[in-house]
């Protein structure tokens, strides 16, 4: 029996493509740089190539903050002073929050069933901030992130972490749901928890998707839980 509902936060509750363009959009007009939907391909492509290396366990998320606009600025040809651009462009995604469509909707109904957590990897008051900023805060009694737990998802640590905030609640009374399949679903699987994919972006299903279950749109979850 399903107790507690743990979230991932970006790009499952909060739209981290349209909350990253927005604020880097701003950020290039502020260095005088010109923006373009090329720009904001090559940053995905090397952010996402960061990212996973993160999860892999081989950098660091301070190499990849170090890192992340410098390589993004060296593929572009921009001279520009990457490290300086990474805290401003961080600054502006700290104050944007765009919810994924049925975020609020399916927020409120989870709530009222189930302990609702949100579980990320990334700062704490960021994402507190952006949660607030979207209206969602008022769902969530649990804010469970990398930066304070000192685990990051798939880490079996970060969720162990999770459920040590849960006391009484047993890992398989909890689902996981995300829209990684490494850091959310093999993840919230080590550890012993249900989990749920949502798939957005309606990518192939792998032949071995160690997910329980799928969803394409958050407000599916009704029907499962």
């Amino acid at each position: 029996m399903i107790k507690a509902v743990l979230m991932d936060i970006d790009d499952t509750l909060l739209d981290f493509g349209q909350s990253a363009r927005t604020a880097m959009r701003q950020a290039f007009a502020e260095y005088a740089l010109p923006f373009s939907e090329q720009v904001y391909a090559v940053f995905t492509r090397i952010n996402d190539e960061l990212w996973r290396a993160l999860e892999r366990g081989e950098i660091t998320a301070q190499e990849l903050f170090a890192r992340r606009w410098n390589t993004i600025f060296a593929a572009l040809g921009f001279t520009a002073d990457g490290s300086g651009f990474e805290r401003r462009f961080l600054a502006l995604l700290h104050a944007t929050a765009i919810p994924i469509e049925g975020a609020a909707d399916i927020c409120a109904y989870l709530s009222k069933k189930y302990i609702l957590c949100a579980a990320s990897n990334a700062f704490h008051d960021q994402q507190v901030n952006r949660l607030t900023i979207a209206g969602l805060m008022p769902y969530f009694p649990h804010v469970f992130v990398s930066e304070t737990l000192g685990f990051r998802k798939p880490q079996k640590e970060f969720f162990d972490a999770c459920r040590s905030g849960l006391p009484g609640i047993e890992a398989n009374e909890c689902v996981m749901i995300g829209d990684s399949l490494t850091a959310d679903i093999a993840g919230g699987k080590n550890a012993g928890m249900k989990t749920i994919w949502y798939n957005h972006a309606c990518r192939p299903v792998p032949e071995h998707c160690a997910a329980d279950q799928i969803v394409d749109s958050l407000l599916e979850l009704k029907n499962l839980l």
